[in-house]
C-alpha cells in the first residue's frame, strides 16, 4: 500500500507544469530517466574491466598453467576443489569430449553466480579490517571488488544467452548458502588459504572455457552446431567493447581471459605476506587511462557530429557565417 501511494505521489509531483514552474521540474526528469542495459554495462564510470587485445587473448588462451600445492593448506584447498569439480561435472552432466549446449548453459550460470562471491567477501573483510585497524588496505579492496563485479557481469551476459530453469536457480541458491559461510570461515582463519582456493577454482574455469571455445570452433561438434553463429549480446559488446558483428564465442574468449587473470591474481595474493602492497595497482591505473581516453574521444566525436548536424539544419546563408 505504501509503495503504491509513493508512486502516486511521485507521479503527481512530477506532472508537467506550465510556464516558469517547468524549470523546477529538473529533479523529476532525473528520477524518471532510465539508462539502457548497454549503457549500464559500460564500466567507464565505475569499476573498470580490462579490455583485452587480440595478442593478450591468444596469450591467455595458451596459458593453462596450474599451481602445484606447496603447503598443507594448499593441499587441503586443492582436494576440496577437486571434489567439488568432479561433483559439479556429475550434477551438470558435463563431459569434456563433445559436451552438449544444454550441459554448458546451466554450468556457466552456476559457475559465474558462485565465482562472484569470494572477491566481494574478501573485500568486505579487508574493508572492515581497515576501519578497525585505522590503516590503509594498500589497494587490495579495489582489485577484489573489480573481480566480483567482473564475475557478476559474466553471469548477466550468460543470462542474456540462456534461461535459468527452476533447478538451476535452486542450485545457485544452494551454492551461495553453503559456500559463503565456508569461505568466510576460511578467510577469517587464513586469508591466503581462501585466495589459494579461488586460484584453483579459476583454474577449472579457464579449463572449462578453453574446452568450450575449442568445441564451438570445431566443426561437427554439438557446440559448433548450436553456438558457432550466435551473435554476442549487446551488454557483452558494450562491456568488452566488441565489434558490432561480434559473436558469442568472442565473448566467451573474453570471459576465459578474465578468469585467467583472476587465477593469477588470487594465486599471487595467496603468496603475499600480510600487509604487502597490491602488485596489480598499475594495471588498474592503465585501464583507467585507456577508459578516460576512450570516453573523451567518444564525447568529442559525438559533439562534432552534433555540430555538423546543426550546421546542416541551418539555412545556407547562416551556415556560411
Amino acid at each position: 500500500m505504501l509503495r503504491g501511494t509513493s508512486r502516486a505521489l511521485l507521479r503527481r509531483a512530477c506532472r508537467p507544469l506550465p510556464g516558469a514552474a517547468l524549470r523546477r521540474q529538473a529533479p523529476c526528469a532525473l528520477l524518471s530517466s532510465r539508462f539502457s542495459e548497454e549503457e549500464m554495462a559500460n564500466h567507464q564510470w565505475r569499476q573498470l574491466n580490462h579490455i583485452w587485445t587480440q595478442d593478450e587473448l591468444r596469450d591467455r588462451m595458451a596459458n593453462l598453467s596450474r599451481h602445484e600445492p606447496q603447503s598443507p593448506s594448499d593441499f587441503i584447498m586443492k582436494g576440496i576443489m577437486n571434489t567439488m569439480y568432479h561433483s559439479f561435472n556429475l550434477v551438470t552432466g558435463y563431459r569434456e569430449n563433445n559436451p552438449s549446449a544444454k550441459s554448458i548453459e546451466w554450468r556457466l550460470i552456476i559457475l559465474e553466480s558462485f565465482a562472484g562471491v569470494p572477491g566481494f567477501l574478501a573485500a568486505m573483510y579487508r574493508h572492515f579490517y581497515s576501519l578497525r585497524a585505522l590503516q590503509r588496505d594498500h589497494g587490495m579492496i579495489f582489485t577484489l571488488l573489480e573481480e566480483a563485479e567482473n564475475e557478476r557481469m559474466h553471469l548477466l551476459v550468460c543470462l542474456k544467452m540462456f534461461d535459468a530453469s527452476l533447478v538451476t536457480r535452486a542450485l545457485v541458491v544452494a551454492a551461495q548458502l553453503t559456500m559463503t559461510p565456508f569461505l568466510a570461515l576460511i578467510y577469517a582463519i587464513k586469508p591466503q588459504a581462501m585466495h589459494r582456493f579461488v586460484g584453483y577454482l579459476e583454474e577449472t574455469a579457464v579449463h572449462t572455457y578453453s574446452n568450450v571455445i575449442q568445441h564451438v570452433e570445431k566443426e561437427g561438434t554439438e557446440l559448433h552446431e548450436a553456438w558457432a553463429t550466435l551473435p554476442a549480446p549487446a551488454i557483452a559488446k558494450s562491456y568488452w567493447r566488441l565489434a558490432d558483428d561480434a559473436l558469442w564465442v568472442d565473448a566467451l574468449k573474453r570471459m576465459l581471459a578474465d578468469e585467467a587473470h583472476h587465477r593469477d591474481v588470487n594465486h599471487t595474493f595467496a603468496s603475499l605476506p600480510t600487509g604487502a602492497e597490491n602488485p596489480f595497482i598499475h594495471e588498474h591505473m592503465a585501464d583507467f587511462d585507456k577508459a578516460a581516453f576512450y570516453r573523451s574521444e567518444k564525447i568529442l566525436r559525438a559533439s562534432l557530429e552534433r555540430q555538423q548536424q546543426h550546421q546542416g539544419d541551418l539555412p545556407s546563408s547562416v551556415a556560411k557565417k
